[in-house]
């Protein structure tokens, strides 16, 4: 470890210091950019062994949140993701017989979603494994220190979910 707590880098990583960057007010926007990359490449890395991917899995994973026969809107909006996207990933997870598709009872343009039973003993897997890179990637934190992250992300996400600035009129307040 060196200066303050942060641990030393190493390789290339060692070489790009982003605090002394040509880009003042960006520390958190690229370790935020290069953990993202990272966490999901280990991702990926630790799923291929079961032919699963984070792309098909990330709908998944919603849905087993979400209310059975959320409709593919829903998830697009829950994703945040444009509907056309999702149903690409959507048609291969339906041929592998991991979700269903059945056609809305009110609104026959819609169609609901359902998780398979293959669908959830693979999300089983996924999870496992989403949870061992997670305790691999916090080793170090303790339990408190990783309640106390998990808030400041959802602080985060909190404020990117607000209107960008620049869309907001005069005097701060959202349409």
């Amino acid at each position: 470890m060196t200066d303050g707590n942060r641990p030393q880098a190493t390789g290339l990583r060692a070489l790009l210091n982003i605090d002394e960057s040509p880009f003042p007010g960006m520390s958190v926007t690229f370790r935020v950019m290069r953990l993202g990359a990272v966490w999901r490449t280990r991702l990926e890395r630790e799923l291929k062994p079961t032919g699963m991917t984070v792309a098909g899995f990330r709908p998944m994973v919603y849905l087993m949140m979400m209310q059975e026969g959320t409709s593919q809107r829903e998830l697009a909006a829950a994703l945040d993701t444009d509907t056309s996207a999702l149903v690409r990933v959507l048609d291969l997870l339906e041929a592998a017989g991991l979700v269903e598709r059945r056609p809305d009872s009110v609104d026959r343009r819609a169609n609901n979603l359902f998780i398979t039973d293959a669908g959830r003993r693979k999300c089983r897997a996924f999870h496992e494994i989403g949870a061992r890179v997670e305790a691999e990637l916090t080793e170090g934190l303790s339990a408190g220190e990783i309640v106390e992250l998990v808030a400041r992300l959802e602080h985060v996400l909190a404020n990117a979910a607000r209107p960008p600035a620049a869309d907001m009129p005069a005097g701060g307040e959202a349409a």
